[in-house]
């Protein structure tokens, strides 16, 4: 509501002055004139109050937060995304992405031991929850 409140800041400062006025009768027109002014451009009074709580639209600490966590979150994905080596995705740090080492590993399956090649049944059971959880469906 603050951007509202801009074009007729002027007005509303003029109609706030005139509330120190000594003439009750001034001081009331002042008033009904700050709500008419208002509600032409859609705010009211909360809106005023509003804004001289937060002068210039500064956020609070709580939205302060919110905006930080979303810009490092949004900060994070673009790095991520320009941390690609051969088309293949790398974590910000350069570590190759879980898929990315699970296909090699596949594809270098003949250098492994047998008991290397397969999941351990706990680590078996592990992966096979977290692909049901995710959505993952049998053949």
């Amino acid at each position: 509501m603050a951007d509202a409140l801009t074009p007729i800041a002027a007005k509303l400062a003029t109609f706030i002055r005139l509330l120190s006025s000594d003439k009750d009768g001034e001081v009331v027109v002042a008033a009904r004139a700050m709500q008419r002014t208002l509600k032409a451009v859609g705010a009211d009074i909360h809106a005023l109050a509003d804004r001289v709580e937060k002068p210039n639209g500064k956020l609070s600490d709580a939205d302060m937060k919110v905006l930080y966590e979303a810009g490092f979150a949004d900060g994070r994905r673009a790095a991520e995304n320009t941390q690609q080596r051969s088309g293949d995705f790398y974590n910000v740090d350069g570590t190759p992405s879980w898929h990315e080492m699970a296909t090699w590993c596949q594809q270098q399956k003949d250098r492994l031991k047998d008991k290397e090649r397969e999941p351990t049944e706990r680590q078996g059971k592990w992966l096979l929850s977290i692909f049901y959880k995710l959505g993952g469906k049998r053949r």
